[in-house]
C-alpha cells in the first residue's frame, strides 16, 4: 500500500494535479443571504506545477453559488475558503494550517490535495472531515476522515486497461514516466493485459522532464501496436496524441480524461481513435439529474470555468457536504464527521453507483466507497459515450443512485 499511496500521489499531477492565499476573498457567492455563514474550504494546485488545475476551484465556487441561490444550508450562506497549494508541500502545509486554525471551518469539501500524507497527524488532530475530494494519496485511500465518491487512479486506470482488452486490443504499447512510483502504475495496467493474454510489446518509459515527445511517440508505436495506453502528465497528453499521429500511428491512443473537456477531447481524436478513462460520466453529459444541474450551475456561476471531471468532482463534493450540513442540528467539525459517518444514501444524482457511507467499501481501500469507472471513445472528431458505469475487476454494469 505505502508503495501505490506513492504512485497515486504522483498521479495526482497525471490527472491534473503556502502561504497558499485565499482567492475567494473577493468573490461574492452568498447570494444575498446575510445569516451566520457556514464556513468549508478546498484545497489545491490551482497555479504553479507541471499541471495546474483551476477547475478545483470552479467547480467548487459554481456549487456554493447555486446553493446559496436556493437559500443555502436553512437560510445560512454558504461560504467557501480556496487555497492553492500551487503543487508544493510546502505551501499545502500552509493551506492547512490556516484551515484547521479557522475553528468555523467545518469541513473540506471538493478541491484535491497530494500531500495529505505529510499533513495527515494535523488532520487527525482537528478531526477534519475531507468530503468528496479527487482522491490522490495514501490518506485519501484508506483515513477514516475521507470520503470519497470516485476511484480517481486505483480504478480508472485499471478501468481503462479493461476497455482496452474489451476492444480486442493483443498487443500493446505502454507509456509511464521513468520513475520509481510508477511502477505500481505499469502493474495496475498489466495485471489486466496479462491477465487477458494482452502483449506489452512496446514499454516506453518517459522522463518527467521530457518536452519532445517524438522519440518515445516512435518507441511506443514500433511494429504497430493495436493501442497505445499513454499514462504521463495531462500537460504532456495532448502533445503526446499528436506526436504519435505524427508517426503514422492509426490505431486507438487511450489515456486518462480527467484535466480535459469535450473540445480537447474532439481534437485529440481527430486523427485516430482514442479511449478516454474516466470515474465519473463525462462531465458536459446532462442525462443525469446532477449531470444536468452542474453544466447549468458551471453556465450560470462560471461560464469561464472549464468542464471536466475535475470540476464535476469539486462540484459534486460541496453538494454532498450540503447534504450532511442539511441534515444536522448544530454545523461543527464534529456534527458533520457524525452526520456523513450515518449517510448511508449519498445522493449523487446519477454521477455514481450508489454510494453507502455506513458500510465498508467494497474495495481494499478503505476510503473509496464507489467501484465504478467508465469509459468515452471518440472517432473522426466524434466522442461518444454509452451511458454505462462499470465495476472495477468485474467490468460489470452498475446501476446509477438515484
Amino acid at each position: 500500500m505505502a508503495a501505490f499511496a506513492a504512485a497515486v500521489s504522483l498521479v495526482a499531477v497525471l490527472a491534473g494535479c503556502g502561504g497558499g492565499g485565499d482567492d475567494e476573498a473577493k468573490a461574492d457567492l452568498s447570494g444575498g443571504l446575510t445569516g451566520q455563514p457556514i464556513k468549508i474550504a478546498a484545497i489545491g494546485g490551482l497555479s504553479g506545477g507541471v499541471s495546474s488545475n483551476p477547475e478545483y476551484a470552479t467547480g467548487a465556487r459554481a456549487a456554493v453559488a447555486a446553493i446559496n441561490k436556493s437559500g443555502g444550508i436553512d437560510g445560512r450562506p454558504l461560504e467557501l475558503k480556496l487555497c492553492d497549494n500551487h503543487q508544493n508541500a510546502t505551501d499545502s502545509a500552509n493551506c492547512y494550517r490556516e484551515i484547521l486554525a479557522d475553528k468555523d471551518i467545518v469541513a473540506i469539501a471538493g478541491g484535491s490535495d497530494n500531500y495529505h500524507d505529510a499533513t495527515k497527524a494535523q488532520i487527525e488532530a482537528a478531526q477534519m472531515p475531507i468530503i468528496g475530494q479527487y482522491p490522490v494519496s495514501g490518506f485519501d485511500l484508506t483515513n477514516s476522515l475521507a470520503f470519497n465518491v470516485n476511484g480517481a487512479v486505483v480504478v480508472g486506470f485499471h478501468g481503462l486497461a479493461q476497455d482496452v482488452v474489451k476492444s480486442g486490443a493483443k498487443r500493446i504499447g505502454l507509456v509511464t514516466l521513468d520513475i520509481p512510483t510508477a511502477d505500481v502504475i505499469r502493474k495496475t495496467v498489466n495485471d489486466v493485459f496479462s491477465k487477458a493474454g494482452v502483449e506489452v510489446v512496446n514499454n516506453v518509459q518517459l522522463a518527467p522532464s521530457t518536452a519532445d515527445l517524438s522519440a518515445p511517440a516512435q518507441q511506443a508505436t514500433q511494429n504497430s501496436p493495436d493501442a497505445v495506453v499513454w499514462l504521463t502528465f495531462a500537460a504532456q497528453t495532448s502533445v503526446a496524441v499528436k506526436a504519435l499521429r505524427a508517426t503514422g500511428y492509426e490505431g486507438t491512443v487511450a489515456f486518462a480524461g480527467s484535466a480535459f473537456d469535450q473540445d480537447q477531447l474532439k481534437t485529440m481524436g481527430a486523427d485516430g481513435p482514442a479511449t478516454i478513462g474516466l470515474v465519473l460520466p463525462p462531465a458536459w453529459d446532462t442525462s443525469t439529474p446532477y449531470g444536468k444541474q452542474f453544466n447549468e450551475d458551471m453556465k450560470a456561476y462560471e461560464p469561464d470555468g472549464k468542464v471536466d471531471e475535475l470540476s464535476l468532482n469539486s462540484w459534486l463534493g460541496v453538494k454532498i457536504f450540503a447534504q450532511v450540513a442539511s441534515s444536522v442540528q448544530t454545523v461543527d467539525r464534529a456534527s458533520i464527521l457524525a452526520g456523513i459517518k450515518k449517510l448511508s444514501k449519498v445522493e449523487t444524482g446519477g454521477l455514481t453507483a450508489p454510494v453507502d457511507f455506513t458500510a465498508k467499501s467494497t474495495l481494499p481501500y478503505a476510503a473509496i466507497y464507489n467501484p465504478a469507472y467508465t469509459t468515452a471513445h471518440v472517432k473522426d472528431g466524434k466522442i461518444t459515450w454509452d451511458g454505462k458505469l462499470r465495476e472495477f475487476g468485474t467490468g460489470k454494469e452498475l446501476t446509477p443512485s438515484p
